[in-house]
């Protein structure tokens, strides 16, 4: 019988946990051409930032050391100011897009639980979900300075973030069950029945005796601290207090530190000797500002995204492809399938019309020109700074300007990058710990990717466990490469 006409209760959820259900396709929620344009248009909008941010076409008051110093981004904009405003607003197109879609099939997904919508086809709902919050999250990162300028615009779109954040917490409870999208045991011989074809709804507050999935806390984190991460970010105030009450006391502790054990080091007769404190301080104190500069970079929210959009692509067309034996309807390109793609063309046409307009608009063009030539002197002042930071150590070493530092307080911190903070910018021990760290995000990744792909409708892939082995792995490496670096790095002179 059908999971369509028969009553979800727990003893019907007891035998279709045991010998499956019927599978039925649905061409609204799976739909080849669905899937397809929910899918370009997140790796559209990811690619448009990418290409932004490589061109140099990003706000410069949104980059922080990493992407300026680190990546080498452009110090001067490769692209026109009509090109520019363009791009913005084909991303804030996509993202709007992003943040509507995403909603609107997490609503659907949960009426459909009505009508008894399957584990396949929800798990599909909670992925495009996911990957539409990763990269509307990423674009709206990218728009920073755009929605400072119009806090009424940026409103409803963070009530759309919060709904939709709210949406998909919810939608992740039946993923609590270690029995969710697993054994994948369609009947060897007459392949009617699979296990992804069992209602959606007998896994909401139900574990099946199997315990709760342990990768399900980590979503939830992953999750949470992600929304918070973007959305302070997009405040100047959030920000502020993150670098006083967060990163502020940590680095005011271990400045303090090295101001001590620098000063008992000049006060030395004969040769100055640096005590083993201050070189342990120093191992502590610039990985922490590695990995400070590297969260609070643009790099950083770009990695969000691709591992946001990777994770969601595999956990939909894995399933997609075990499941080709009876979904073969859901690859038909009907009506509903192709008005969704057709519809990719609008944001095209939004860059072509932007474009053109502004073209011939070159008032308008000189004030944008104004407004962008404040942000570069900022960068300008920051290049300054840099370019004067490399002159130190033929003058002070780092021991001899943490000896004469005055350590400020985290209360009296911001946002603008510290003038002793500076040398550290430029040195290859702090390009290689960011490197480090990308290296680590990417390995991690992979093998987490890897396993998803090899044990989706089996096992419990058991992501936690490889992301603390990855964790532990990386932090271990980065520690041993500072203190290899101790006679070699001029941070230690």
């Amino acid at each position: 019988m059908s999971t369509q006409l028969e009553n979800v209760t727990t003893e019907t959820c007891q035998d279709w946990m045991l010998n499956g259900a019927i599978p039925e396709a649905d061409t609204e929620i799976s739909g080849i051409g669905a899937i397809l344009a929910f899918l370009l248009s997140a790796y559209i909008t990811f690619a448009i930032v990418l290409i932004s941010y490589l061109l140099g076409s990003i706000d410069t008051s949104l980059l922080r050391p990493v992407d300026l110093y680190v990546h080498r981004l452009p110090s001067q904009r490769r692209t026109s100011i009509s090109w520019h405003k363009a791009l913005h607003q084909c991303v804030l197109l996509l993202s709007d897009q992003q943040i509507v879609t995403g909603i609107a099939v997490c609503m659907a997904g949960f009426i459909a639980l009505h009508g008894r919508i399957s584990v396949y086809h929800f798990q599909i709902v909670i992925m495009l979900a996911w990957m539409s919050s990763s990269v509307h999250l990423s674009a709206l990162t990218m728009l920073g300075e755009y929605f400072r300028k119009r806090p009424g615009v940026l409103g409803w779109r963070i009530v759309g973030m919060l709904v939709l954040l709210i949406l998909l917490l919810a939608a992740l409870a039946p993923t609590n069950s270690n029995l969710w999208a697993t054994q994948w045991t369609p009947d060897s011989e007459h392949y009617e029945k699979t296990s992804w074809a069992i209602p959606a709804k007998c896994f909401f507050f139900h574990t099946w005796g199997e315990g709760v999935n342990p990768d399900a806390p980590l979503s939830y984190l992953i999750l949470t601290l992600s929304y918070i991460w973007k959305i302070g970010a997009l405040f100047r105030s959030s920000r502020n207090v993150f670098h006083r009450r967060v990163r502020g006391p940590y680095e005011y502790f271990l400045e303090r530190i090295l101001h001590k054990e620098a000063i008992k080091a000049s006060k030395c007769r004969g040769k100055r000797r640096l005590s083993w404190i201050y070189y342990a301080t120093m191992v502590v104190y610039i990985i922490l500002l590695a990995l400070f500069e590297f969260s609070a970079s643009f790099a950083a929210s770009l990695w969000l995204s691709y591992v946001g959009l990777v994770y969601g692509t595999i956990q939909i067309v894995i399933p997609r492809q075990q499941n080709s034996w009876w979904n073969s309807k859901e690859n038909s390109w009907t009506f509903g399938q192709i008005v969704p793609l057709v519809l990719l063309i609008q944001p095209i046409g939004a860059i072509l019309e932007n474009y053109r307009s502004r073209n011939h608009k070159a008032s308008s063009d000189q004030d944008s020109l104004a407004s962008e030539e404040e942000a570069y002197e900022l960068n300008l002042s920051l290049d300054n700074a840099l370019s004067s930071s490399r002159s130190i150590p033929n003058s002070l070493t780092f021991s001899e300007t943490f000896a004469a530092l005055e350590v400020i307080r985290p209360s009296a911190r911001s946002l603008e990058v510290l003038e002793h903070q500076m040398p550290f910018y430029s040195s290859a021990l702090f390009t290689t710990l960011i490197a480090w760290i990308q290296v680590g995000i990417a390995v991690i990744s992979g093998v987490v990717f890897w396993i998803d792909a090899d044990s989706i409708g089996y096992v419990s892939s058991h992501n936690y466990y490889f992301v603390l082995i990855g964790l532990g792995g990386f932090s271990g490496v980065m520690i041993i490469w500072t203190l290899g670096s101790i006679p070699l790095s001029r941070v230690f002179k």
